[in-house]
């Protein structure tokens, strides 16, 4: 097949470029590029691996966002329990232990109170849904 452009007089020859999109990382590699090179390491939950985690939620979530604790039931409990996660308390300066994980520092009407992240449900509207779910996975599974 032999077309001619006739905006530049170029013969095309019938090759095709097909652009396939990369298939998206399943929740293991997402959780292994959180927690970077590990080395000799495992990616259970420790006091290095919530540093890491903390690091990368910390440069890839938008604050302020909606959460609820605790989970709502019926849409009363929706109004009644949501909260505000302002941002995340580091883990190397303030409180996080591996029965709780790292905290966030919420704001509820003029209440502020620091939670642990794990307690916490995030709309799947969200757009930090996914990062925060992979945590949440990684946090109560790989102990």
């Amino acid at each position: 097949m032999n077309l001619l452009n006739a905006d530049n007089d170029v013969r095309w020859h019938g090759l095709r470029v097909v652009a396939e999109p990369c298939p998206k990382p399943g929740r293991r590699e997402r959780i292994l590029e959180a927690l970077g090179p590990l080395g000799e390491h495992s990616p259970s939950v420790a006091e290095e691996t919530l540093s890491r985690y903390y690091e990368y939620l910390a440069a890839r979530l938008s604050f302020p966002f909606t959460v609820y604790y605790p989970e709502p039931t019926s849409p009363r409990e929706q109004v009644e329990y949501r909260s505000t996660v302002r941002e995340l308390l580091d883990p190397t300066k303030d409180i996080c232990d591996e029965f709780s994980g790292i905290f966030c520092k919420t704001r509820k009407g003029k209440y502020e109170i620091n939670l642990p992240l794990v307690e916490l449900e995030i709309p799947k509207d969200s757009p930090n849904f996914q990062l925060l779910d992979d945590y949440w996975f990684w946090f109560w599974n790989w102990r």
